[in-house]
């Protein structure tokens, strides 16, 4: 998981898709609560090697309404433009036990939540870039009321990402 601010973002080093990205994903950002819902094309959207940054409005809810998700093909870069939100993260190791598994959406909910979380408070100017191997349980009550909130789904197989195996 990567945890920083936009200004120091595009500084990464991970890869030419991210480098493509960055600057595009920069001026959705800049709009802020301004940015209308939708979805956004970056770097010329999938059909030209790039991918979809999608807005969306909601409520946050509180934790026990949330659960654990993750992916095995995206890359996430979680963003919030208006108001607050915590998004709680932990490591996979295997076995844990899955909920709900959709290989089409690529996506893996879990019924238990682990003992060693970690909780980043998602601000505006703010990203969490979480990755393959990360669970994460979004869109958790921080202080504010509604959420401004852009998502982008990254091919994991395009991002330059460090392993520390």
């Amino acid at each position: 998981m990567i945890i920083d601010t936009f200004e120091r973002g595009a500084g990464y080093p991970l890869g030419e898709l991210w480098s493509a990205l960055f600057p595009e994903l920069l001026e959705l950002v800049r709009q802020g609560q301004a940015l209308p819902e939708g979805r956004y094309p970056l770097a010329g959207g999938p059909e030209k090697g790039g991918v979809m940054a999608s807005v969306e409005c909601y409520e946050p809810r509180q934790e026990a309404e949330g659960r654990y998700e993750s992916h095995e093909v995206m890359a996430d870069i979680q963003a919030v433009l208006e108001g607050d939100e915590f998004i709680d993260v932990f490591s996979l190791h295997g076995g844990e036990k899955e909920s709900m598994r959709d290989e089409e959406r690529d996506l893996v909910f879990y019924a238990e939540k682990p003992e060693n979380t970690v909780r980043v408070h998602l601000t505006p100017g703010m990203f969490a870039l979480v990755t393959p191997g990360e669970a994460h349980m979004p869109c958790l009550k921080a202080h504010g009321e509604r959420v401004r909130k852009l998502v982008v789904k990254i091919p994991v197989r395009e991002l330059s990402v460090p392993s520390f195996v």
